[in-house]
């Protein structure tokens, strides 16, 4: 591999990682608007209350009121498998969200979570096609 193709596979890399901590801050800031750049349009999401297409899962998440004042995911360090010069990697994430009720007297939570995403380079750009979440453990 030439020195140019290995800076570019890494700079891939660095992009892939960073998607996973965007996407954590935007959830956490409850920005839908942040949160769908990081998706293609026809992305599918398979989460925890069902399979929808990224729009539909975006719409219900806006109108539903917050279950939690807050919340905080931290993130593993991703398992990247992306071949050098690859247009679709896959992301293996793990992560622990804190959902917290300061202000009504508790009812926090915490989830172990594993976020499996497909994703694709579409005009020079890294976003998530099709992400998994599967739950590992909760606890109240």
């Amino acid at each position: 591999m030439s020195d140019a193709a290995a800076l570019a596979h890494l700079l891939d890399l660095e992009q892939l990682r960073a998607l996973g901590q965007r996407y954590a801050r935007a959830a956490d800031d409850r920005d839908y608007d942040a949160m769908a750049e990081l998706f293609h349009p026809d992305a599918v999401i398979e989460g925890l209350r069902g399979t929808s297409p990224i729009d539909e899962y975006l719409a219900a998440a806006r109108e539903a009121p917050p279950s939690f004042e807050a919340s905080m995911h931290v993130l593993g360090d991703p398992l990247v498998e992306l071949e050098p010069g690859a247009d679709i990697a896959r992301l293996d994430t793990y992560a622990v969200v804190f959902q917290v009720n300061a202000l009504v007297g508790g009812g926090n939570m915490s989830l172990g979570l594993r976020y499996l995403d497909e994703v694709e380079r579409r005009d020079g750009v890294w976003r998530i096609r099709h992400r998994v979440v599967r739950m590992r453990w909760a606890t109240s």
